[in-house]
């Protein structure tokens, strides 16, 4: 699930990024956190992206994340909206934007942990099955036995455990958005995403799956990738 976080001061607080760590770990979640100090930055991050959560750090620059937060609220409705403040002055403002929450400073884990609690009851977090288009058939397919997804020109092939590949004519950021939810799945490359459940060993900078097909990671947020698998795989002991 992606989540943005929004401080115009252009500093972040990092005992949240810390504390979103936290509640993953100890929930068994994947939250995907990108940072912003501009509008511009937001929008152009939103076009490919679905953030479920948008914090906002108002700092001293309340007004325009109150004035940030309306021009969201104008295409996105269901977007839980988490404001962070050292006063109650926009408290009402963020509440007519239907605010899930209004924390004062300093953020304190088991108050933020109860916001999100209350917020993920309200998104539907475990998808079974995803249906893709497959030459002109709707084809249903349950997500666990999902190991792995390449595009390779303008098809997605979708490689599942029984050995069957299923080809589908949309894209992998368009199937990113609709597994992110679901914590098991890794965007590795501009050209995979893998289930991590079907990791047999990382190696360099490659992931071998149960079936034996290597998958590359990135160069770029390489680390950042690898620190989410390892997380995932200390969870599993």
């Amino acid at each position: 699930m992606y989540i943005a976080y929004f401080c115009f001061e252009k500093y972040k607080i990092d005992d949240i990024f810390d504390f979103l760590d936290e509640y993953c770990l100890f929930k068994d979640f994947k939250f995907i956190v990108d940072a912003f100090s501009s509008e511009n930055q937001f929008f152009k991050a939103f076009d490919t992206k679905k953030y479920r959560i948008i914090i906002f750090d108002i700092g001293n620059h309340g007004k325009e994340c109150i004035e940030t937060a309306s021009k969201i609220r104008e295409i996105d409705n269901n977007a839980a909206l988490i404001f962070f403040a050292g006063n109650k002055y926009y408290a009402y403002d963020a509440f007519l934007l239907y605010a899930a929450d209004y924390i004062f400073k300093p953020v304190k884990y088991d108050r933020l942990e109860k916001t999100l609690d209350r917020i993920l009851k309200n998104i539907n977090v475990s998808k079974k099955y995803i249906t893709v288009n497959n030459n002109k058939i709707n084809t249903k397919i349950n997500i666990s036995t999902i190991i792995y997804i390449e595009v390779i020109g303008n098809v997605s092939c979708i490689h599942i455990s029984s050995g069957n590949v299923v080809k589908a004519y949309i894209t992998l950021s368009e199937l990113e958005r609709t597994l992110s939810n679901n914590p098991l799945f890794l965007r590795t490359h501009k050209s995979y995403i893998i289930n991590m459940e079907y990791v047999s060993s990382m190696e360099g900078n490659s992931f071998i799956m149960k079936n034996g097909d290597i998958i590359a990671i990135r160069k770029n947020n390489c680390k950042e990738i690898k620190r989410i698998y390892q997380r995932f795989s200390l969870r599993k002991r």
